[in-house]
């Protein structure tokens, strides 16, 4: 009997014992409790989607200046290749240019003769003009280019496959010092050459002359499109 009286006390005794520590544990760390009333959590509510608003119109801002650079960046880009596309034309003779040289004319030295002017002439004249620091030169009306063919056909020369028409022949030359290539050409070997085919060399110097562009298709042997590394 006495047994079963200590069982039934240690089971109240746990009993009481887990209920107190419970009550304890409630005591020391309430349930906190939003007490704010349903207009405060709207208005903070919409404090809070205003607030990410403002972020989000910042960010847009942000990055619409960062597009904007990067446009800016790209159209730089395209100018300067633009502008270096342009240059290289320039240089290769594709375009027409303008500016101060001299207007070379050959000619029989007796009238009624009709003189063979041959390709090799016209080559030395041009070798030699460069030599001499000319800038663009072009002959007959055709630009002289670094792949221009200068060679005889069926006994007439022929510049960019084009015959040479007839006496007056003119040569026009682009140059920063005018007056200089004028005095060069003159007695220049070249044109000791044309003397002794019975042909005469004039030059004078002209403030502004304007050389055709070359307008044939470029050929160029020996190269071949670059594979694209990845």
């Amino acid at each position: 009997m006495n047994r079963k009286r200590r069982a039934v006390f240690s089971g109240v005794a746990c009993i009481l014992g887990l209920m107190l520590a419970v009550q304890f544990q409630t005591t020391n760390n309430p349930v906190t409790r939003d007490t704010r009333d349903t207009w405060e959590l709207r208005a903070d509510l919409e404090k809070e989607k205003q607030r990410q608003q403002d972020l989000n119109d910042e960010i847009n801002k942000y990055q619409a200046l960062l597009d904007n650079y990067e446009q800016s960046r790209k159209k730089e880009k395209i100018e300067a290749m633009q502008q270096a596309l342009d240059d290289l034309k320039e240089e290769a003779g594709l375009t027409e240019v303008s500016g101060q040289g001299i207007v070379i004319t050959i000619e029989p030295f007796n009238e009624g003769e009709m003189p063979k002017v041959y390709p090799e002439l016209i080559r030395r004249l041009i070798n030699e003009l460069n030599r001499y620091d000319a800038k663009d030169i072009s002959v007959d009306g055709q630009r002289i280019i670094t792949t221009t063919p200068i060679r005889e056909v069926n006994g007439e020369t022929y510049i960019n496959n084009q015959p040479i028409s007839s006496f007056p022949i003119e040569i026009k030359v682009l140059s920063d010092d005018a007056q200089k290539l004028q005095n060069k050409i003159i007695a220049s070997e070249s044109a000791e050459d044309f003397v002794r085919e019975n042909l005469y060399i004039d030059s004078k110097p002209e403030n502004q002359l304007t050389l055709p562009a070359y307008d044939k298709p470029i050929r160029v042997k020996y190269m071949k499109q670059a594979k694209e590394e990845l």
